[in-house]
């Protein structure tokens, strides 16, 4: 019996995938998941006289949820610990099927708490891949319109970012308006474009543009509150929430120009996804950031993913949120807000580099599996970078964020060192004719060297100890034949550092194999030209100050 229990669970088959459940006393056992649209009774398994059901159902590439029906009761697959949550408040299985057709069932980490314990919805595969670049139209070119990002479209490709995130491109409320030009972020009407930014048709070509220079396109999407004026709150003011005197209710947060939703209506939850449907239908446009996510009911968020999936499969939902439910129930994408934080006490000397490396790993624990999280340096709500980080230790907390899991951020003016921030309220353009080349070149160097290192966008991310972590971090990225060593020093003096894997080895690594370390970014010297595998994980390395290493592992023979 021993070894009928260790062969169940997902195993890969020469027709597909083999599922395997145990229950002697079961009469009937069935397999459902996305792959019949959840039908019950579609896909019977067969009984073995031992008490082992079993089933070889064909699936493609990609994560598959799956539930057992045993008797008529849906029960997940005790054999399996790779799990999502669900839309029932219930837990269903997950299978992962590779490109070569290898079956996976990742298990959480032993430490992994909460949500940790579950598999992230599974993100669109353009995602994993992407450089994301905020724009804030009004700002972005001397005429502040539509047309005006539409012209610089191929600047921002050859840049290297590969989706434009469009700041609310909406008319603006008038009542409380904050500054001369309001915030973007008071919605007035959620289905018109301010005139001041073009039409309709200038929306349309600026997709068309970008898509054909092979650059996706989201859009803000506000769905927490609108502007205090905004003609809901006159049509529909059952869709707003009431102080103790009946009052239309202010969002908070001092945000005293927009007035708060009550998601509990029905009718509101249906016009608000009508809105994000409608962009997606009659622009094409490829997804949305999600303003203050947290302040939205999650399953309001979980209904529209399924709408919008529905319309474009692989359409993108970003959330301004640092909450794991929504990696687990409804958001490809979610903030990681802390980094920049880190970084400025890091550059300061008051905290040590490790710290990084500590906040990583805490979210690890907490975020289910596969979450991808969003990092920046900088955003429309934060000092620009080259202000908070100071220009010394600009470099190295550039290369830190392109060498990290998840998708980096770049937003409008960041890629030329730009110091001022951008106003929410009032008139400001980017002076682009005075940005530092230096910089531009560095982030066109950044997103080149992740573009063609497949471990730095897809590939597993393993901390390693470090000598002097007071300085210097280090961590290691593998993704099958790509292999990346990096190693930074957020110090202001030279850094000799001894590095120490996990375990003595690095994984991917044969220990008696010769490996070159050839150098993407950074001095390559005084590195040895080849390296056992057994001694990769124990190198020594000097940096300079505010030195950066990105490594190249690579079979010398």
């Amino acid at each position: 019996m021993g070894e009928v229990v260790g062969e169940l669970g997902p195993a890969r088959a020469s027709r597909g995938v083999k599922f395997r459940y145990f229950n002697p006393r079961a009469s009937r056992a069935y397999i459902a998941g996305e792959f019949n649209n959840w039908r019950a009774a579609d896909c019977e398994m067969h009984r073995h006289p031992c008490g082992v059901w079993e089933v070889v159902v064909p699936l493609g590439e990609g994560a598959h949820e799956y539930k057992f029906v045993v008797d008529g009761e849906w029960t997940r697959d005790p054999h399996n610990p790779c799990m999502m949550l669900n839309e029932h408040g219930t837990v269903n299985s997950v299978v992962e099927v590779a490109p070569d057709g290898e079956v996976r069932t990742p298990a959480p980490q032993g430490e992994a708490s909460g949500f940790g314990r579950f598999r992230a919805v599974t993100s669109p595969d353009w995602a994993r891949d992407a450089v994301i670049y905020e724009v804030f139209p009004r700002v972005f070119s001397e005429d502040g319109t539509l047309e005006g990002v539409t012209r610089r479209i191929p600047q921002i490709a050859d840049l290297g970012a590969t989706c434009v995130w469009l700041m609310p491109i909406h008319d603006i409320g008038r009542d409380g308006r904050k500054g001369s030009l309001g915030s973007p972020y008071a919605i007035y009407d959620y289905l018109s474009i301010h005139p001041s930014l073009g039409t309709d048709a200038d929306l349309y070509e600026l997709v068309r543009t970008a898509h054909h220079h092979g650059l996706r396109v989201i859009m803000d999407f506000v769905a927490n509150h609108s502007a205090r004026d905004c003609p809901l709150t006159v049509t529909h003011p059952e869709w707003y929430r009431r102080d103790a005197h009946g009052n239309i209710q202010c969002a908070g947060f001092g945000w005293d120009d927009v007035v708060a939703f009550d998601y509990s209506s029905a009718a509101l939850r249906d016009y608000m996804i009508g809105v994000m449907r409608h962009y997606v239908e009659k622009f094409d446009i490829d997804g949305y950031r999600c303003d203050v996510a947290a302040l939205v009911p999650t399953d309001f968020w979980r209904a529209a993913r399924r709408v919008l999936k529905s319309v474009k499969p692989d359409v993108l939902l970003l959330a301004e949120s640092h909450e794991p439910a929504h990696n687990a129930a409804a958001f490809d994408v979610t903030y990681e807000e802390t980094l920049p934080k880190i970084l400025a006490q890091v550059l300061s000397g008051a905290l040590p580099a490790k710290a990084v490396r500590d906040m990583i790993e805490n979210d690890r624990r907490s975020f289910p599996m596969g979450s991808l999280r969003l990092r920046y340096l900088e955003n429309h709500d934060q000092l620009r970078a080259v202000r908070a980080l100071g220009r010394r230790g600009y470099e190295v907390a550039a290369t830190l964020l392109f060498t990290l899991d998840g998708i980096p951020l770049i937003y409008n003016g960041q890629e030329i060192g730009e110091e001022e921030r951008p106003s929410l309220f009032d008139p400001f353009k980017i002076r682009w004719q005075a940005g530092d080349p230096v910089v531009s070149a560095m982030y066109r160097e950044l997103c080149r060297m992740r573009r063609e290192t497949p471990a730095l966008r897809r590939g597993s991310l393993t901390f390693l100890d470090v000598s002097r972590d007071d300085a210097a971090l280090a961590f290691y990225r593998e993704h099958g034949s790509s292999r990346v060593l990096v190693v930074l020093n957020f110090a202001g003096d030279v850094v000799r550092a001894r590095l120490a894997a996990p375990g003595g080895r690095l994984p991917g690594v044969d220990r008696d194999a010769v490996y070159s370390l050839d150098a993407l970014r950074g001095p390559a010297s005084p590195c040895p030209p080849n390296v056992r595998g057994g001694d990769l994980a124990s190198l020594e390395l000097t940096l300079e100050p505010y030195g950066a290493k990105v490594l190249a592992v690579k079979d010398a023979n």
